[in-house]
């Protein structure tokens, strides 16, 4: 088995320390046998390996002692300086060839253009914490030796970002009990993609499942920016209770230049559905049984490329209300 990496298929929900929760779920449901793009973890250990090899560990845990949180521009201050540290220090070579080679085993897979996308995997040490919404770092349409340890190494310093360090302030989180474990995942160019929750999270209905959905890549749905379309389905008949069509004016897909950007969507395609009534149907039986294997219910980024379904996330809701 390799050191500082470990494979989808090598991983299950168990190993949230070592893999973060991004990945051991994603390994959870590659392993049960659900459409989930190839792809590997750098385990949680590896930043501080790499923090140890070069000599940086106790100087930025010396800075994180000095933070004033009454301060915001002291924390922005100190933040960049420790993300600084870790993108700009070189990458243990032993730790760097197992990156590379888990990425050109991807690129030899089949993976289009040898795209991956680079998500942060995270948990608390000693803890069930095993997902930061929101705070970490996510960078799609990445290409290349270079860039792949350019992006690991940013997603390892997104645990610094100001509203990370915030936030576990706020929960009482000993800074030093922060764990990340970048996953490097085939790049899924969807046409259309979202969200799909097997409770509805306005409601907390457990018999109402909900789809968010707009063109591109679901980075615009999971982050907020957009206005997507909005279905409530019945879980036990999978049929549409209610839709609301959203007049859609932006998306995010693969730059001329590579990476993510923003596009003004064809007028043509505003107000139509993203959502075939098959793939609707298709959306909800897959998230049944996504709940069924956990017993308890998702929020699940999907996405739909060239007609085929695939599974990029899956995660507790933590939000409901008890009836």
């Amino acid at each position: 088995m390799n050191r500082f990496i470990r494979k989808f298929n090598e991983i299950d929900k168990a190993m949230t320390q070592e893999c973060g929760g991004k990945a051991s779920h994603l390994g959870e449901l590659m392993r049960a046998g659900f459409n989930v793009p190839p792809g590997f973890c750098v385990i949680s250990q590896a930043l501080f390996y790499h923090l140890e090899q070069n000599a940086i560990y106790n100087t930025i845990f010396d800075i994180a002692e000095t933070f004033n949180f009454e301060d915001l521009d002291d924390i922005e201050k100190k933040t960049t300086q420790i993300r600084s540290l870790i993108e700009t220090s070189e990458v243990p070579l032993d730790l760097k060839s197992e990156i590379l080679k888990g990425y050109h085993e991807l690129a030899a897979g089949g993976t289009p253009d040898s795209l991956v996308a680079i998500r942060s995997s995270v948990a608390i040490k000693d803890s069930t914490i095993s997902s930061f919404p929101g705070l970490m770092d996510t960078f799609h349409y990445v290409r290349g030796d270079n860039e792949i340890v350019k992006y690991v190494k940013k997603c390892w310093a997104s645990v610094w970002s100001d509203r990370a360090a915030f936030a576990r302030k706020n929960k009482g989180i000993n800074h030093a009990k922060a764990l990340i474990s970048p996953t490097v995942q085939v790049m899924i160019n969807s046409d259309v993609a979202g969200i799909i929750f097997t409770a509805n999270p306005v409601t907390s209905s457990r018999e109402e499942m909900m789809i968010e959905a707009n063109w591109g890549i679901g980075e615009s749905v999971v982050s907020g920016q957009t206005q997507p379309d909005h279905y409530v389905l019945d879980k036990n008949t999978i049929q549409v209770k209610s839709r609301k069509i959203a007049k859609k004016s932006k998306m995010i897909a693969k730059g001329e230049g590579g990476g993510r950007e923003w596009f003004d969507i064809d007028p043509k395609k505003a107000d139509i559905p993203t959502l075939t009534a098959d793939q609707i149907a298709e959306l909800g039986r897959l998230a049944v049984a996504i709940e069924k294997h956990y017993n308890y219910p998702q929020d699940i980024e999907w996405a739909y490329e060239q007609g085929k379904l695939y599974i990029l996330q899956s995660r507790r809701i933590t939000t409901l209300k008890d009836h």
